[in-house]
């Protein structure tokens, strides 16, 4: 590609030498050194030639010192923080890139802009060469260093100039911050454009006063815009009507970047579009706007097939799936599951309209059959559940009911197993036992992706009644608690904090089944630990508490769309009553894992759990397979 040689080039000692020169420039560009370029000419009897260059490749020196001259206000190590270009050490290479050196320079001046030396000079680095390593000089120049004076608006009528104050980053007396000065405008066009004034204009004026800088935002409203036409393009299979029931951008209403973003997020949580880009059209004579929804469907949302999942509890199991999140493009959900393995026979089949009478009440229904083995019994549920969920008034907030008739029998009680002289006992259950529950629950959701989230929050308060009407023998009380929120910190790093608790009561005894378990993976564990192993014990043995509590800090490390790493810390446990609960009694557990999207089997997961507070404190590792791509 550098020499650019064609067949029937006429050859001579002009164009080798260029070649060579080329090639040598070429590893000059790679920062090689001492490279050596020969060629060798053979022309046959038709005086056609072939030309051989023959390269010896020299040194490739590393970065031993970077120097930085003239950094009085901001320390080495500090500066050398900002930059990606690193001397070489232990687990850095060394390696020197133009490009990224170049990066680095506007990085150190944008570091000095940050700290008010608005005008300081970043000169071009010097590179030297001693024998295998590179010595880089960057010299700077700091100049004034600046600090912020008077702050005043002018022109303000949507606004007054107090709402305006408190969405600036900048304050009188602090440092000018170059960088929370182009927030702080970032900020004002936002809270105008969330009301419409997406044509304002705003124009800091700046009087300097020695190191003193007094700023004056001096805006033209102009006229709001309302939304003219919403077009959607790009949806091949889903109907346009699945994808404007989800937007909050109505046609003649104003027009909103909160709104826009927010129908944004509502599209894309469906699940089955890989991107949506929102577009603006055209504004006509009143400066009203068109919105361009375009959308990109993901391959094979729908799942026909099967598969191997594995849990601690159930151990290795094998499946066979046909699910859809948008059944015929209507946006309806259906699946269909059959799962068996060695503790586990599972049988599920449901339905879910999203949009019932084109409403924004959901309703949906499932039938199951579930044969479970545990330590010391097995447990065979069969049933059906009708469920229900409306809007609430409040915003991303729902309200959901759910009507559950249950049949649920204890089988193979284990020899090991001895009856309490008194309370509940597992073969109180070998006869059939029925259970009529009505469930409410109260949710909001504000997470910006509810399969992969970054941002937001989710708390959910639910509530399951179950009394001894009709036919039903089973009587139980349950409250659970589930709140979760998340930060990005920086680059692709999210923190996600959880609480978690619950109470059961009875007017009789709390069936076994029907009690919290903590520990291991899943809504109630805690790494670290065996999973349902913390639970009170009688007789030696986990009988499971009527009160739980758990709290997750996990830092997730998104390092490609199907690799991610994982630091966590869980503190949880379970209590007979939920008088006994006490965070001192919490158990402990910390540690690492990775998640790795498989094409057809899902993701895989390991983690590796520290327990503090075992018997006998130690690792314990969490592996699991879920073919539905959530933990």
């Amino acid at each position: 590609k550098k020499i650019e040689f064609r067949a029937g080039q006429v050859m001579n000692d002009r164009t080798i030498f260029d070649a060579r020169t080329k090639i040598l420039g070429l590893y000059k560009e790679k920062h090689f050194y001492k490279t050596e370029v020969h060629d060798s000419v053979v022309v046959d009897t038709l005086n056609k030639a072939k030309i051989f260059f023959i390269i010896e490749e020299g040194i490739q020196p590393r970065i031993g010192k970077i120097v930085i001259n003239g950094n009085n206000s901001i320390p080495d190590n500090k500066i050398k923080g900002k930059m990606d270009t690193k001397e070489i050490g232990f687990l850095r290479s060394g390696k020197l890139t133009e490009e990224k050196l170049e990066e680095d320079i506007e990085k150190i001046a944008a570091l000095y802009k940050e700290n008010g030396f608005l005008d300081v000079v970043v000169e071009e680095p010097i590179i030297e060469v001693t024998g295998d390593r590179f010595t880089i000089t960057i010299d700077v120049t700091e100049n004034q260093k600046y600090y912020v004076g008077d702050i005043a608006f002018d022109g303000n009528t949507i606004f007054s100039t107090v709402y305006l104050s408190e969405v600036m980053k900048l304050s009188s007396g602090e440092v000018y911050n170059l960088a929370n000065a182009e927030e702080s405008m970032q900020n004002l066009y936002t809270m105008y454009a969330d009301e419409g004034y997406i044509y304002c204009s705003i124009v800091p004026v700046e009087n300097v006063r020695d190191s003193i800088i007094d700023i004056t935002y001096t805006f033209n409203e102009s006229s709001p815009a309302n939304v003219n036409l919403v077009t959607i393009t790009g949806n091949t299979r889903t109907r346009e009507k699945v994808i404007r029931r989800e937007l909050v951008t109505i046609p003649g209403e104003r027009y909103r970047r909160s709104d826009v973003i927010r129908s944004q997020r509502e599209v894309f949580n469906l699940g089955f579009f890989e991107d949506i880009q929102v577009m603006p059209g055209a504004p006509d004579d009143s400066g009203n706007i068109d919105i361009i929804y375009d959308v990109k469907e993901k391959e094979g949302v729908g799942t026909i097939g099967g598969g191997i999942a594995y849990s601690a509890q159930d151990r290795l199991t094998g499946y066979i799936e046909l699910s859809h999140p948008n059944l015929f493009g209507r946006g309806q959900r259906m699946y269909t599951k059959f799962e068996l393995g060695g503790r586990l026979t599972n049988f599920q089949i449901g339905f879910t309209e999203p949009w019932l009478l084109d409403t924004r009440t959901s309703a949906g229904l499932d039938i199951y059959y579930v044969n479970r083995q545990y330590e010391y019994y097995t447990k065979r549920d069969i049933g059906f559940a009708t469920r229900v969920s409306l809007p609430f008034y409040l915003d991303y907030t729902r309200l959901s009911y759910s009507f559950r008739t249950e049949r649920t029998q204890i089988l193979d009680i284990s020899r090991t197993y001895s009856a309490p002289n008194s309370g509940y006992s597992l073969y109180d259950d070998t006869i059939p036992k029925w259970t009529i529950a009505n469930s409410f629950s109260l949710t909001r959701d504000s997470r910006d992706y509810i399969f992969n989230a970054s941002s937001g929050s989710y708390i959910a308060f639910g509530t399951e009644f179950a009394k001894k009407l009709l036919f039903a023998n089973v009587d139980y009380n349950r409250y659970t608690l589930d709140a979760r929120a998340y930060f990005p910190l920086f680059w692709k790093v999210v923190l996600m904090t959880r609480l978690s608790t619950g109470v059961v009561t009875s007017a009789d005894e709390v069936p076994v089944y029907k009690r919290f378990y903590a520990g291991g993976i899943g809504s109630d564990g805690v790494r670290g630990y065996p999973d349902r192993s913390l639970s009170p014990i009688e007789d030696g043995r986990v009988v499971g508490g009527n009160a739980i509590l758990i709290n997750n800090i996990e830092l997730k490390v998104k390092l490609s769309q199907s690799l991610a790493f994982i630091l966590f810390f869980d503190a949880g446990n379970t209590f007979k009553t939920y008088r006994d609960v006490n965070i001192h009694d919490l158990y402990r557990g910390a540690g690492a894992g990775i998640r790795v999207e498989v094409p057809m089997i899902g993701v895989m997961g390991f983690d590796l759990g520290y327990g503090f507070d075992r018997e006998r404190p130690g690792f314990e590792p969490h592996f699991q397979i879920n073919p539905f791509g959530m933990f």
